[in-house]
């Protein structure tokens, strides 16, 4: 039975002899229907087309590939019904060779036959994209060399660095040239934008900031929060006239009125701010009060004019806070900065551009950038297709780009060449949904998808665009859940996306009878704000408190929910692996999540990119290959020692380094292996050492994945790897670096000193790969990916997860703000009178950068959502008293472009959106547990908040249902075990007694905080003994951090951060320290946030203490040392009697600060917390046994004695002489 399409579907397989956009919303069968269209095309019998006559391009090689092998299959399966059809036979053969490929490949095969054109030579290799990374590193250090030694010959040069280049080194300039490198690149031709970015500062007057291309998108910017200023004041003005209504405000908001007209009367950026400039103060509200008068009504208008103000009073500072004559001024005084910045962009694009030559490499960017040059040339200052292009024109027949919302500028100028627009035939053929552009970061551009979508007609024309909003994916609960959601959050005017009936989705998928019951979309709140004090005891970050939450209803699901399964066509129990965790970003969330379902006993896989040089086994081997490389290198060294290649213990390694006080550590350990006194530890040390030798002498002769393998097997690592939990994954760990050490050898590196310093650069600069997958489709387990992963894959059941993170907003908060179109914005900075403000350039592009995002952050969300087939639930954890307060009060069709542009996270979308469906207004009350469900003629939705108490109550019977499985385990009668052996074995093990019981919940390593925890309050022992399940099953799980807790130890860790970096030969006024303030905030110490944290004046007092002088004295004559750190080996038995034996524990902590005077030491410890009355031996009792470990670690270190101890504490700005308080412990 043929497959049945729809009338639009039959359009896009059809339609001959035009250029066509096909809009194809999510699940609507574009890859089935683009396929369709090719087999009709090659099989058409008046007009056939060979399928090497088609250049059909995909976003990546695995589209490509699967492309071609669906066209492979239906030209077989059609070929079996007509055996005897040559022209069949033929395209079976041609589809190997056919051009179905991604643009790069397309890009490799237009160079590859045209490479003379472009004195090019044709064994050129693609680089590594590692090996690249190391080369444009080595060229910018080499770059920035030769700029630092023409600093002292230029003054631009001098106040450049003074400006842009601070911090301890050049990592900061580095970063901006390769952002800027990366971003011009996405441009067809990057040299001229980057001197277009230059004209930008070229600013002579008021006029000419006016008419700059970046002045428009501000000014409408301002447009719109003032449109909406209107209609919140209008609103406002109703409210008042309604009977109940604060009629008493009405002349107050008339006046606000009249101020919000006359700005919005402006056309031009110097009439905005002469309007902003003469906006006042806004009058005051009448105080009359009228029983009649609505409390809430009242209140309503107080918030709504609250926000008008809150608009009004963002957009004077934004934009409007000096006179346009200043703003211009400022882009003009940044020119030269700027010229220089660009200077160094034009050199490395040169430098790196030679580099690459030098070596025969190119990389991604120059496949495009080359196929162009090949393909376009410049014509009367237009781009025109060259002789190349016309001959690439003659073999197509016809251009399909899919996903095509996810082009560039160069793309658009490559493909657009090879059709044949410039002999007026209309051949290309464009499908694409621009709700799911999410490469934004990528540099790709939706508006060449949404400037044809606006351009083309659904009429018969040139020019066609086709709608396929038939969704053959999700059941229609789903399709109305986003729809209801979507049509109240994308706009044109945030993201250029109106969700109309012609983008929203409709119903194709055809669910058999039987299933379908509570599938209606979910949204999961656990509110944070609820129950806080439990949520502060809890232990747990928000994170793992979400996790909790959604695995509660994995587990409410499993088993239980009918889920269709594709094999069988058939219902069945949801399981495991029908369920997906969408994350925004995985880093941070995911492995947590993970954890968290784990422990819940719900299998998770996260494939994670980030974890590869974290893992175990590859920082071993990393380190082994750095010793075998250099054997001088202690750090490494000691890692391979410890490390079961070796088996060194903690007790061998301070026995080696305990038997000769000088040299470092790799010497000691060679003289060692030949005079030391344990024979076993000399053995362990000859052996590896006679072992090295012989990994060294193969080095200079032996491929490095050759050496690799032969490491593995001579040292047992790689099977002692595979044995350990995990094993599998370490294993193919392993084998993963074996793959890397084989693309490293096809690199133009050679040698393992190289291999080491492209591994260390991989690292550095967060080139990691991820751990090697061994995960099954078949595998049930629990999938949790990021959305960007999942795109173009569908589930069951869809979490979208972390519904409560916050947008990234880096881009537009960097030094640099970089906009395609509007060029680069900067600050104005002024070293010498230390100011540094963003310039109305800057400002304009950081504005258009967040709508840009935020437009971006909305696709990203509509991917997410649709990938659910059945179910969808989304979840998120906030405090959530105020914030539903403000979700619940709009109206209308649309959420306003305020409240839209302002969002912090995807649950300031979601929830307004869902309230402004609902017409239960009392939904801002957030008690445990509450749900309401919200149903329209058009989506339903079940909302429930649930706070603390509900996760533990669901914990609590989990723990009651596995107490119960136990205890029937325990009191199981082993004397009715059929199998007398068996009874006899299990009895043997389960009253076997462990050997070294005494020794288990001794600590093998604390820290001196946790001693201090431990010496303080006998209730707090308890968290160190052996756990012991209590009788009572405990109704609070530990979960959630301490946040008050956590603000007290960021400011601790402010005041030392400075107090180490304190220069105490500056002086000590308030001047001074606020000119070391700043300093350290110019040079990337401290942030200007946390320079706000210090108080100038407790620091002047305490430099102005004895203790200060004396410390200042210390620092004059290189006496004073700080943040040292240090581990100590104290017997168990000495910090807790019931600790006995001879275990060591290791107590490590790091000493705030020390002087020497004379022959001895003296101590300090500064405390910034809270003291209560009789401060001083409350501090004393409190920190007493810290100071005490850490004197005798110094004694230890140094060999000098302690002759006295100091807190200093910042609350009570006293020196307090600790020693008095002591006891020794």
């Amino acid at each position: 039975m043929g497959v049945s399409w729809t009338k639009e579907q039959q359009q896009v397989i059809g339609l001959r002899n035009r250029n066509i956009l096909v809009s194809a919303a999510a699940g609507s069968g574009k890859t089935a229907v683009l396929v369709e269209r090719i087999l009709t095309m090659i099989m058409d019998r008046a007009h056939p087309v060979d399928i090497d006559r088609l250049l059909i391009v995909t976003f990546t090689n695995a589209a490509a590939g699967e492309m071609k092998e669906r066209i492979r299959n239906a030209i077989g399966k059609k070929l079996a019904e007509e055996p005897g059809n040559i022209h069949l036979q033929r395209q079976l053969t041609l589809v190997h060779h056919a051009q179905i490929t991604t643009i790069h490949s397309f890009c490799r095969h237009v160079i590859g036959n045209y490479f003379h054109t472009i004195d090019l030579d044709p064994n050129f290799r693609i680089g590594d994209d590692g090996e690249m990374k190391l080369l444009r590193n080595d060229v910018v250090e080499e770059l920035l060399e030769d700029f630092y030694a023409k600093v002292r010959e230029d003054r631009r040069y001098l106040k450049f660095v003074e400006s842009y280049a601070t911090g301890k080194n050049d990592a900061g300039l580095a970063d901006l040239i390769f952002t800027i490198y990366d971003f011009s690149m996405s441009y067809p031709w990057p040299l001229k934008w980057l001197e277009e970015c230059r004209r930008a500062y070229e600013i002579e007057d008021v006029q000419g900031m006016e008419r700059a291309v970046w002045m428009r998108p501000l000014l409408e910017n301002v447009g719109l929060l003032l449109e909406e200023c209107e209609a919140n004041v209008r609103q406002a003005l109703e409210i008042c006239r309604e009977s109940d209504g604060p009629y008493m405000y009405e002349a107050a908001l008339l006046d606000d009125l009249v101020t919000v007209q006359e700005c919005q009367s402006a056309g031009t950026y110097v009439e905005y701010a002469d309007a902003f400039c003469n906006l006042g103060a806004f009058s005051r509200l009448s105080a009359k009060k009228d029983a009649a008068v609505s409390e809430e009504k009242r209140e309503q208008v107080k918030e709504i004019r609250e926000q008008v103000k809150k608009y009004m009073k963002s957009l004077q500072e934004q934009y409007f806070y000096q006179s346009p004559e200043a703003m211009a001024e400022d882009i003009r005084e940044s020119r030269e900065q700027m010229e220089v910045l660009l200077g160094l962009a034009e050199e490395f694009h040169g430098r790196f551009a030679a580099k690459k030559r030098e070596r025969n490499l190119l990389d991604f960017n120059d496949l495009e950038h080359m196929a162009l040059e090949i393909l376009v040339r410049e014509e009367d200052g237009k781009a025109a297709p060259t002789d190349a292009a016309g001959q690439f024109a003659d073999a197509f027949e016809e251009i399909m780009i899919d996903e095509y919302q996810d082009s560039n500028l160069v793309q658009e100028y490559i493909l657009t060449s090879v059709s044949r627009r410039q002999r007026g035939v209309h051949n290309v053929f464009m499908v694409g949904d621009v709700k799911q552009s999410i490469y934004r970061f990528r540099l790709a551009r939706p508006e060449l998808f949404m400037e044809k979508y606006a351009a083309y007609t659904t009429e018969e024309s040139l020019d066609q665009k086709v709608e396929l909003h038939k969704n053959f994916r999700s059941r229609s609960q789903v399709l109305a859940g986003v729809n209801g959601i979507f049509r109240r959050i994308m706009a044109e005017n945030l993201g250029n996306i109106r969700y109309d009936d012609a983008a929203a989705l409709y119903p194709g998928a055809s669910f058999p009878e039987g299933g379908g019951e509570d599938m209606d979309t979910e949204v999961l709140l656990l509110d944070l704000g609820a129950e806080e004090e439990a949520v502060e005891e809890s232990g747990e970050t928000a994170v793992e408190l979400e996790a909790r939450m959604i695995g509660q209803r994995i587990q409410e699901l499993v088993g239980k929910t009918q889920v269709l399964d594709k094999a069988t066509g058939k219902y069945r129990p949801a399981q495991y692996r029908d369920i997906v965790i969408l994350l925004r970003t995985v880093s941070g969330w995911a492995d947590t999540m993970a954890g968290i379902l784990g422990n819940m006993g719900i299998p998770a896989y996260t494939g994670s990119r980030s974890g590869y040089f974290s893992a175990v086994e590859i920082q071993t081997v990393l380190a082994l290959l750095k010793v075998v490389d250099n054997p001088e290198q202690d750090l490494p060294l000691t890692a391979v020692l410890h490390s079961p290649i070796v088996g060194v213990t903690d007790r061998e390694l301070a026995q080696i380094r305990s038997c000769c006080a000088e040299g470092t550590f790799s010497e000691v350990c060679r003289k060692y292996a030949e005079e030391g006194e344990d024979e076993a530890l000399k053995g362990k040390l000859k052996d590896f050492y006679e072992m090295l030798g012989d990994f060294r002498r193969r080095v200079p002769y032996t491929a490095m994945h050759e050496l690799l393998w032969y490491i593995l097997e001579k040292t047992g690592y790689g099977e002692y790897a595979a044995a350990m939990p995990g094993g599998e994954q370490r294993r193919a760990n392993l084998d993963m670096l074996a793959e890397k050490a084989m693309a490293y050898e096809n690199t133009s590196y050679r040698g393992l000193f190289n291999f080491v310093r492209y591994i260390e650069q991989l690292r550095k600069y967060d080139v990691d790969y991820g751990e090697a997958n061994i995960l099954g489709e078949e595998e049930d387990t629990v999938r949790i990916m990021s959305i960007h992963k999942s795109k173009g894959l569908e589930f069951p059941i869809v979490f979208a997860a972390g519904m409560n993170k916050a947008f990234n907003r880096q881009d537009s908060r960097g030094k640099l703000a970089l906009h395609p179109d509007y060029g680069i914005g900067c600050d104005f900075i002024d070293a010498e009178l230390r100011i540094k403000a963003p310039t109305l350039l800057k400002k304009a592009i950081q504005r258009q950068l967040i709508n840009d995002n935020l437009g971006e952050e909305l696709r990203v969300l509509y991917v997410a959502l649709t990938r659910a087939k059945e179910k969808l639930i989304l979840t998120g954890a906030a405090k959530l008293e105020n914030r539903m307060k403000k979700w619940r009060h709009f109206y209308g069709d649309t959420l306003p472009f305020g409240v839209r542009s302002e969002a912090g996270s995807y649950l300031d979308w979601v929830m307004p959106a869902l309230l402004m469906q609902s017409q239960e207004q009392g939904f801002s009350e957030t008690e445990a547990g509450m749900g309401i469900d919200i149903s329209t003629p058009e989506a339903s939705y079940a909302v429930r908040v649930l706070s603390i108490g509900d996760l533990a109550k669901e914990e609590a019977l989990h723990q009651i249902k596995s107490r119960w499985t136990k205890e029937t385990l325990l009191q199981w009668d082993t004397d009715c075990v059929y199998s007398e052996p068996m009874r006899i074995h299990l009895k043997a093990a389960f009253d076997a007694e462990y050997f070294w019981k005494d020794s288990m919940d001794i600590y093998g390593k604390i820290t001196v905080s946790e001693l201090k925890s431990m010496k303080q309050t006998a209730d707090r022992e308890g968290m160190y003994e052996v756990f012991t399940e209590p009788d009572v099953v405990p109704l609070l799980p530990k979960f959630v951090s301490e946040e008050q807790e956590a603000q007290g130890a960021a400011k601790g860790t402010i005041y030392h951060k400075f107090l180490e970096n304190l220069d105490y030969s500056m002086g000590e006024t308030v001047k001074d320290v606020e000119k070391q303030l700043a300093r350290l905030c110019a040079e990337g110490k401290l942030t200007e946030k946390e320079t706000e944290v210090i108080d100038v004046p407790k620091i002047v007092r305490f430099l102005r203490s004895p203790l200060g002088q004396r410390m200042k004295q210390a620092a004059a004559g290189g006496k004073l040392c700080r943040e040292q750190q240090f581990v100590l080996g104290v017997h168990a038995d000495e910090i807790r009697e019931s600790w006995t034996g001879d275990d060591m524990v290791l107590v490590q902590g790091i000493i705030d600060a020390y002087f020497y005077e004379g022959d001895e030491i003296v101590l300090v410890d500064y405390k910034t917390d809270y003291v209560p009355e009789g401060g001083v031996s409350y501090l004393a009792d409190k920190y007493g046994i810290q100071l005490e470990y850490y004197a005798q670690a110094l004694e230890r270190m140094t060999g000098k004695r302690v002759k006295e101890r100091y807190i200093y504490s910042f609350w009570l700005q006293k020196v307090i002489p600790a020693g008095e308080y002591l006891t020794h412990v």
